[in-house]
């Protein structure tokens, strides 16, 4: 090998790692760039396998079912906005904003939802039963009627 091809050979090699360190350092930037890597903006745990969660941004925020750390379903929850949520060991009582992707939040629209709890909730099997939407007098009668429970988490930024 002539010593000009072990210098196009030697080149090759630096641009090679170069372009290598680069993706990666970009690679890095875009992952800081979520927050918490890869995730949500906002999660917590509202009761047993249940958590309220907002992917991209706090209007986002929905009720779902959690499948082990980080993974979770609607199972015909209500999906976005929630604003309130509270639960007992037989309801989940929701309040929200409904939304439509694209569309602003608009907090004069407003539904209340309760779902029925049951032993077998962590099983991906089962499904709760959701009634509703109900506008805040009939959801306050439900309320009365079932003895449901208040609201415990509320979002004032969402609400």
């Amino acid at each position: 090998m002539t010593r000009q091809t072990r210098v196009l050979v030697t080149k090759a090699l630096v641009m090679k790692r170069l372009a290598v360190i680069l993706i990666l350092s970009l690679s890095a930037v875009l992952l800081a760039a979520c927050p918490g890597g890869f995730g949500y903006v906002h999660v917590q745990p509202l009761t047993g396998p249940y958590r309220l969660v907002a992917v991209d941004s706090r209007e986002d925020m929905m009720l779902c079912r959690g499948l082990g750390k980080s993974d979770c379903m609607g199972d015909g929850l209500p999906g976005p906005t929630i604003f309130a949520a509270g639960a007992d060991a037989r309801y989940l009582v929701i309040g929200r904003h409904p939304t439509k992707f694209g569309e602003p939040l608009n907090r004069a629209d407003t539904e209340y939802y309760y779902a029925e709890r049951s032993a077998d909730e962590a099983d991906l099997g089962s499904r709760p039963t959701v009634h509703g939407p109900f506008d805040r007098t009939q959801f306050d009668a439900e309320a009365g009627r079932l003895a449901l429970p208040e609201f415990s988490v509320v979002f004032e930024d969402l609400k």
